[in-house]
């Protein structure tokens, strides 16, 4: 079952600043991170990976690497062992590109790489 994410976000460790997202369905406004990181910033609970739901209406997938989030935003049911794998393994593509280096520098300086590399990323998934 594909994971059918309607957005992915990329956030700062405080989670308070956007690095870069990419919506990839037009089921949430692009303002829902917002619900996310008023509902972070209010319980200061960040683990280091964990599913919210019902903010919104959506369900929020997130996992820490480095000093950066990474956010997954569905709106209806989505497999989230998947969805875990999809940013596992982009993370390590990332990786492979930026010699090695993921963290918010790296997202800063190489942002137009990354969008190409989710697009391709997300076409590969929504075939299988």
């Amino acid at each position: 079952m594909p994971v059918k994410a309607s957005a992915i976000y990329f956030l700062n460790l405080c989670g308070d600043y956007v690095l870069i997202n990419r919506l990839y369905r037009d089921d949430v406004g692009g303002n829902m991170v917002d619900a996310f990181r008023m509902h972070i910033m209010q319980t200061k609970e960040l683990g280091t990976d964990i599913l919210l739901s019902g903010i919104g209406g959506c369900s929020f997938l997130y996992m820490r690497i480095s000093n950066v989030y990474i956010v997954i935003v569905v709106s209806s049911n989505a497999n989230v062992a998947c969805a875990f794998k999809f940013v596992a393994e982009a993370v390590v593509l990332f990786k492979s590109y930026f010699g090695g280096a993921f963290d918010e520098d790296a997202i800063r300086n190489n942002f137009v790489l990354i969008y190409e590399l989710l697009d391709g990323m997300h076409r590969i998934s929504a075939m299988a």
